[in-house]
């Protein structure tokens, strides 16, 4: 029988999980791959696996030659010809793949839906890898195993690995202070352009889209902008206001129940988001952006001042009290939002509302104080409890953290500093 006859019915019997699990374990093992077109890949990094829609594995870092380092996404398929077959070449979620590999390759090309093309490589020597020729694959270099060719790409931005748990603790705070001085210097400047409260506003909005409708609620919070909302509200009775802001927030957003029934939208508020740009498939009623917006009102209606001093910000000053107490829970309360029922679903949870405190609030009003080396938000920052964990912090804690040391990430300083470690990666 031919050879690629013997290779075909080798491949088909193989599940695409334990094709992933392959490049996921083996692939940065390699010393190279080569593309159809000749270049030669080298992984330094394979990618964390994708959860939802979209690519097999994201962020991956890869050497390629006459480029250089590329960062991007890889899909996996036990034939080139499935990417057109699964439809990927019209899905805008595959428009970040740079690199497509396949256990059986063809001289097709391999088009992305904005006009792009990955290149592609053959995963056969995947299969001719041996897993327990540990120490000749690497296993026991230590640009291998925890962090693989992580800890040497880091080291070239001043991250240099360390020897000890107690030092990795010690990098750990500090890539976390890196990372909140990096969000706070945004901040810093976007207060520039706009007011606080709206810099503030468009911030926890941003923040309550969650990964998949992050841009559309940072377009609803500029198209519907806080002071308008306030002064809108605040011209209604107290009981009143919470049901006015998430009527306005809804008209805006695009997604309010039927066009005939909506009032029209008063004069200053922009138009109207496109109901497509909201993602909404499978997503679980407590996530839908209807809920998280009915959040949104109520957590705005708590911090409406009539008539507030001129130069001063209602919003952000209602949280800096918070943060002046020097207590976790105390500004977590004050982002977070129960449900209308006993035992219904919360419209801003705790852990979200934790999220909200460390990625937005205390970065802000670090950056309101003018301190540019300490403030009261930052020495909060520094005692806020762990935060759930993602995908990023999960990967990057597997990737770059001895085993022995799985328990040095216990607060949310430590959580960021893997996230910022992420973003050196490029």
């Amino acid at each position: 029988m031919p050879a690629l006859l013997e290779r075909k019915e080798e491949y088909q019997p193989l599940p695409e999980k334990a094709l992933a699990r392959l490049w996921q374990k083996r692939a940065a093992r390699q010393r190279e791959f080569r593309t159809s077109a000749g270049r030669r890949v080298r992984v330094l990094y394979p990618g964390r696996p994708g959860t939802a829609a979209g690519p097999d594995f994201r962020d991956a870092l890869l050497e390629v030659e006459g480029t250089g380092l590329v960062r991007g996404d890889v899909e996996l398929h036990l034939r080139q010809q499935d990417w057109y077959a699964h439809g990927h070449s019209g899905d805008p979620n595959y428009n970040g793949v740079v690199l497509h590999a396949a256990l059986e390759t063809s001289p097709r090309t391999t088009d992305l839906q904005n006009g792009g093309r990955a290149p592609v490589i053959s995963l056969a020597s995947l299969l001719e890898d041996d897993d327990s020729a540990g120490e000749e694959a690497g296993s026991g270099d230590p640009e291998v195993g925890e962090g693989g060719g992580l800890w040497p790409l880091l080291e070239r931005k001043g991250w240099r690995r360390p020897d000890d748990a107690e030092e990795m603790g010690r990098l750990l705070d500090a890539a976390g202070d890196a990372r909140f001085r990096v969000r706070a210097a945004v901040f810093a400047s976007l207060t520039g352009e706009q007011s606080a409260d709206q810099c503030l506003y468009e911030g926890l909005m941003e923040a309550l889209g969650y990964r998949a409708n992050r841009q559309p609620f940072l377009k609803l919070a500029q198209r519907a902008p806080w002071e308008m909302l306030a002064a809108e509200a605040l011209a209604q009775a107290p009981q009143l206001r919470s049901g006015l802001v998430q009527e306005r927030l809804l008209e805006v957003s695009g997604l309010a129940a039927a066009p005939g029934n909506r009032k029209r939208r008063k004069s200053g508020f922009g138009p109207a988001l496109a109901v497509d740009e909201w993602h909404t498939f499978r997503v679980r009623p407590a996530n839908h952006p209807r809920h998280r917006i009915a959040g949104a009102a109520r957590l705005l209606a708590r911090f409406l001042v009539a008539s507030p001093p001129a130069g001063e910000a209602p919003l952000a000053d209602a949280l800096a009290e918070r943060v002046a107490g020097g207590k976790p829970s105390a500004l977590t309360d004050a982002l977070a939002v129960k449900g209308d029922s006993a035992g219904g679903p919360a419209f801003i949870g705790a852990d979200r509302a934790r999220d909200m405190a460390v990625n937005v609030a205390l970065p802000f009003l670090h950056a309101l104080s003018g301190d540019a080396e300490d403030s009261t938000a930052l020495a909060l920052y520094r005692k806020f409890p762990r935060l759930q964990p993602n995908e990023i912090t999960r990967e990057m804690a597997d990737q770059l953290l001895h085993p022995d040391w799985a328990a040095l990430v216990t607060t949310a300083r430590r959580q960021q500093g893997l996230i910022h470690l992420h973003r050196q990666l490029s």
